[in-house]
């Protein structure tokens, strides 16, 4: 075995392993951040973009040069995102090696792509939370059938009931007319002869209609699970989505504000996606609104409409409003303000995530102690069957 013994030919062989090294390796100066070597699959990756500030954001850059011109005695190991030739965000893990001689010091900086490895991570977490997701709301489907069978029972016969009530009614009313006649007006039941003929019949339509809302909204639940079931796209009429959300949210909305508004523009172009799926989006959407709410006086306004070549979904409230400090993070997984409550920090981060795969995007604009306005924009299913 042949050992070489002068640092020329010791050199050589150093700088040809760097070169040939399968992963990207560069090598600093810390003063300054000054690149002193980069090796061929480190020049292939990083193109024409030598200035690491082009290809670093602006405190991402910040963050790495100090941890450069920190790093002495131990390697450091991070990840940091990076700027692609087509805009999108990138992520490297890479790892920082101080060598150090008497006052001489460099870093290796030894860095790998894992984008998709990210995604694909990220892909796979998604197929299985959606595959549990599947089989709880097989179980809850059972559940609701169940009940939702029970209650329309219940409805129907209280529906029949009222039916014979209100023929009794009619009847009892002409007994009611001539005993005024003969003695006067008076009271029955705490309301007086003269009003009872038109009071009584708006009672029991106010309790038919409370009746027909039980009956909706426990339907409306069950095709809300039934979607959640359903893995395919569908056609849908985001009028009749958010309708049904109302529907679900009735208590809600009713419990914290009496100025709930509902502006839908009819005979909006289709979308094309799941349903289950835009139902998440606006419940979570126009919970937060309304738990953003200081008291029941303040409103909160639900609207569809049509931009361009975009439908749009907007909820605007006169909440407390979202601080500037806190807007750039709101999209961020578990970022939440409400942990104390019962809060996940997954709401809005999932909601964006949905938005985009129906490729659209949602955005957000607050202003402290003013409210706070978030739109949807999807884009629509045309009449020839294309976006």
């Amino acid at each position: 075995m042949k050992i070489f013994h002068t640092e020329p030919q010791l050199g050589e062989i150093f700088f040809k392993f760097l070169e040939f090294y399968p992963e990207p390796l560069i090598i600093f100066y810390p003063e300054g951040c000054e690149i002193i070597y980069m090796n061929q699959p480190a020049r292939d990756f990083l193109g024409d973009k030598l200035d690491l500030s082009e290809f670093f954001e602006e405190q991402e850059y910040r963050n790495f040069i100090k941890l450069i011109h920190d790093c002495h005695t131990k390697e450091e190991q991070r990840v940091i995102s990076y700027r692609k030739d087509d805009g999108t965000k990138g992520i490297l893990l890479f790892s920082l090696y101080p060598v150090a001689q008497e006052d001489y010091r460099v870093i290796f900086f030894k860095f790998q792509d894992i984008t998709e490895k990210i995604k694909k991570k990220e892909e796979k977490r998604k197929r299985n939370a959606q595959l549990i997701m599947q089989d709880k709301l097989k179980s809850i489907d059972l559940v609701t059938s169940s009940i939702s069978h029970e209650i329309n029972n219940i409805c129907n016969f209280m529906i029949n009931n009222l039916k014979i009530t209100f023929q009794c009614w009619q009847d009892i009313f002409n007994l009611v007319k001539e005993y005024e006649i003969e003695n006067g007006e008076f009271l029955l039941g705490g309301i007086s002869s003269s009003e009872v003929d038109k009071i009584i019949p708006r009672i029991m339509i106010s309790i038919i209609e409370g009746i027909n809302r039980i009956s909706d909204t426990v339907d409306n639940f069950r095709k809300y699970i039934k979607e959640g079931l359903k893995s395919e796209s569908s056609i849908i009429d985001i009028n009749e989505v958010v309708r049904r959300v109302v529907t679900i949210l009735y208590h809600h909305i009713f419990m914290y504000t009496e100025n709930f508004n509902l502006t839908l523009t009819e005979e909006l172009p289709k979308i094309k996606g799941s349903m289950q799926k835009i139902e998440q989006v606006i419940i979570n959407l126009l919970i937060n609104a309304l738990q953003a709410l200081p008291d029941r006086k303040r409103g909160v306004f639900l609207s569809t409409g049509i931009k361009g070549d975009r439908i749009y979904i907007e909820i605007r409230d006169e909440g407390i409003g979202i601080p500037k400090d806190i807007m750039p993070y709101v999209f961020e997984p578990f970022f939440s303000t409400k942990y104390s409550s019962g809060g996940s920090g997954l709401g809005l981060y999932l909601s964006k995530s949905l938005i985009e795969e129906f490729g659209g995007e949602i955005n957000i604009n607050s202003e402290e102690n003013r409210g706070t306005q978030v739109i949807i924009y999807l884009p629509y299913f045309d009449k020839d069957g294309k976006f």
